[in-house]
């Protein structure tokens, strides 16, 4: 099974590449391209594609945000198994920004401590959140679990 995100109806709108975009730069990670080579994919059309590095075994699953040309198509995989690697600081914190503006979607595998690090990324790249967006997080991650369902 794994560590997994799941991150049904999530989208990589305008807002969330621009944020990426500065969570990878802050975020002192190697982040490649889907394969674990080459440049991240961001775009608002095309989504969010990226990976860990894999030439120093830092890659495992493809972290894969929906663009508007792929938001609702069937075939979209909207999970992400991580496997805990360094990778998954930046991916956290990417779902955080994603998260924020769609609450109550957001899922996972591990506990809120597995998310702390994400959240402070995220706040360092971007901006602080308010006590009530950390606590609709936390629930999202924690009290939500897939195993709950």
């Amino acid at each position: 099974m794994g560590y997994t995100h799941y991150f049904h109806g999530l989208t990589a709108t305008p807002e969330v590449v621009a944020e990426a975009t500065k969570i990878i730069e802050a975020s002192g990670v190697t982040i490649c391209g889907p394969r674990g080579e080459g440049l991240p994919l961001l775009s608002e059309t095309h989504g969010i594609k990226l990976n860990g590095f894999a030439a120093a075994g830092e890659a495992y699953e493809t972290f894969s945000l929906p663009g508007a040309n792929a938001a609702g198509r069937g075939n979209h995989a909207w999970f992400c198994k991580t496997e805990n690697k360094p990778y998954d600081l930046v991916v956290t914190a990417i779902l955080t920004a994603a998260a924020l503006r769609h609450p109550g979607i957001l899922h996972s595998d591990g506990h809120w401590e597995s998310w702390t690090a994400g959240l402070a990324l995220y706040q360092a790249a971007v901006r602080p959140l308010s006590l009530d967006q950390k606590i609709a997080l936390e629930l999202d991650i924690e009290a939500m679990r897939p195993e709950h369902r």
